[in-house]
């Protein structure tokens, strides 16, 4: 069932380190470079620009983009228009190739990448393929909740949230769980969402899905509102730190496109595929949840810039904070917005976290 290997017409950016220009897609909305995020299952390709602008892919299932242009030129910007563009692509982050997503290997747990994150131009997991699913996170263990929370939550003003990126697990009958894989599309499965710090957090995920998964574990995907107030702090800052940017504080500048550097081309073809399993295994991509202990806002909300794409509960389908790849082409940091996509939509990039009322 963690088979399911998805493609995605995305519009992604070839990112300059790779030798491309970012192209627009004629947006359909504001008028950033709203990059559209690259998803996933079906659909042919569209422009290769890492969803600069709304690019605007046909979102059924899966799918990324229903090409609404984003709308506000948020358009996810970030690249993961295309699949999630920009180069967020590791997956299991970061890599360090123990599927903890800490950078270092094939994100696959096994440790054995070796190949340079920085060379767009070639795949350092030649040994992962579209049946590579690795499940590194177990059953996580949340820890107790802040404030008055549940567990893996943190209160703040008058509701709670996770405090890290949800991963998944799968309930089985019984209510007994399994691992499921960060790297796997839910499909209908029954899974539950949890807010653990170092796991792989869920990419590769819809809107629905992500409701129903929070649901599953009691809780609800949080509001337009509730996510920019958690992320933007009492203060309203720009940065979940601060108002001033910081780089390297959080997981937002991977250098190589992950398909590019994957597929080892810039092929209109490859951004069909932004679902491969692959794209968030390799190095120096997707991080384990906290591992960039700065990235925090007042309340200790960790990750809410940069890493996955988090959606949030807009029926027209709306996610924010941007990812591994990009935290600024569709507004800096807590701004980022992108509307490019319906609420099928899932690629690499695509992730979430829950809220519930306090």
């Amino acid at each position: 069932m963690h088979t399911r290997f998805l493609l995605l017409p995305v519009l992604a950016t070839l990112l300059a380190a790779c030798g491309q220009e970012t192209t627009e897609t004629g947006e359909t909305g504001t008028t950033e470079t709203q990059q559209t995020t690259g998803a996933a299952p079906s659909s042919t390709a569209a422009s290769q620009s890492t969803h600069v602008e709304s690019e605007g892919s046909s979102d059924s299932t899966s799918g990324d983009g229903d090409g609404d242009g984003d709308g506000d030129g948020d358009g996810d910007g970030d690249g993961d228009g295309d699949g999630d563009g920009d180069g967020d692509g590791d997956g299991d982050g970061d890599g360090d190739g123990d599927g903890d997503g800490d950078g270092d290997g094939d994100g696959d747990g096994d440790g054995d990448g070796d190949g340079d994150p920085n060379d767009c131009s070639t795949n350092p997991i030649p040994m992962c393929d579209d049946l590579t699913f690795p499940a590194p996170n177990g059953i996580p263990e949340p820890p107790a909740g802040l404030g008055g929370c549940p567990a893996g939550m943190a209160a703040v003003a008058d509701f709670c949230m996770d405090r890290w990126e949800a991963s998944l697990v799968e309930v089985l009958p019984g209510d007994s769980l399994a691992p499921w894989s960060p790297y796997a599309h839910p499909n209908g499965a029954n899974v539950r969402a949890i807010s653990a710090p170092a796991t792989i957090p869920q990419g590769y995920i819809d809107q629905l899905s992500a409701s129903a998964a929070c649901e599953a574990a009691g809780k609800r995907l949080c509001t337009d509102n509730e996510w920019l107030r958690a992320c933007q702090g009492p203060g309203q800052s720009v940065f979940p730190y601060g108002d001033e940017v910081m780089p390297g504080v959080c997981n937002d500048a991977r250098m190589c496109h992950p398909a590019i550097q994957y597929f080892e081309t810039s092929a209109d073809w490859i951004w069909s595929q932004l679902g491969h399993p692959c794209l968030n295994q390799l190095p120096a991509g997707l991080a384990q949840t906290g591992a960039h202990a700065n990235c925090t806002t007042a309340e200790g909300i960790h990750d809410m810039m940069g890493n996955l794409h988090e959606w949030t509960d807009d029926p027209e389908g709306t996610f924010r904070g941007g990812f591994y790849v990009d935290t600024e082409i569709n507004g800096p940091g807590c701004l980022y917005k992108t509307t490019a996509h319906n609420v099928y939509h899932w690629d690499y990039s695509t992730g979430f976290r829950c809220c519930a009322d306090a």
